[in-house]
């Protein structure tokens, strides 16, 4: 299993999320929501990369964890100082990409038996 194409894979799955989270936050009124949900979904689908670029370094795991921990915290950060009452949206989709890259890489796994 190639890890260029379950990122890809994770980045089309999550930015298909983005929009129909945008899109049913239009439908139903809280345009917003939706838009901070796709913005999260956006951001959190970049991990994976974000990742293999440090491995690819030499970057231990630990410090790796670290860094992007302290990355999509201080985004989450920045989105409740510029959105307030809706900033939950933001690491909420940031937290929903995780599942995402774990779902993918799931299926992936799955069906290469």
């Amino acid at each position: 299993m190639k890890s260029a194409g379950l990122l890809r894979d994770m980045v089309v799955a999550c930015l298909l999320a983005a929009l129909a989270a945008a899109g049913a936050g239009a439908l139903t009124g809280h345009l917003d929501v939706g838009l901070g949900l796709a913005a999260g979904l956006t951001l959190g689908s970049l991990n994976g990369y974000l990742l293999q670029g440090l491995m690819d370094r030499g970057t231990p795991f630990a410090a790796s964890g670290i860094f992007r921990i302290l990355l999509f915290s201080s985004f989450a950060l920045i989105a409740m100082l510029t959105l307030r009452s809706i900033a939950w949206t933001v690491p909420l989709g940031i937290g929903v990409a995780q599942l995402v890259m774990v779902v993918v890489a799931l299926r992936r796994g799955l069906r290469a038996r």
